[in-house]
């Protein structure tokens, strides 16, 4: 499973590299904001077979939506809903 650090400048080219070459079965995102193109355009990665695995365990690796916004703090919505908006398969 390749890790995308989303921030970097080529994240999509490093996606799409992968999937040319190796055909993941999943991609670990990791991102620090969530504004990020690659997650506004998720389906590209889900057409060529692979899943998204979004890592909730701590808030820098997804911005903030994150285990404990769902436990701690109750708030569902903007942790494990929107991971799954955001097209996660994995969380």
């Amino acid at each position: 499973m390749a890790v995308v650090d989303l921030d970097k400048p080529h994240a999509m080219q490093t996606i799409n590299d992968y999937q040319q070459h190796i055909q993941p079965v999943a991609f670990e995102l990791n991102f620090k904001k969530d504004t990020s193109a690659v997650l506004a355009n998720h389906l590209f990665i889900n057409r060529k077979g692979s899943k998204i695995w979004i890592n909730s365990l701590w808030a820098s690796l997804n911005a903030g939506h994150d285990d404990d916004t769902a436990i701690d703090v109750g708030n569902i919505k903007d942790s494990w809903d929107w991971l799954i908006e955001q097209g996660a398969t994995i969380i």
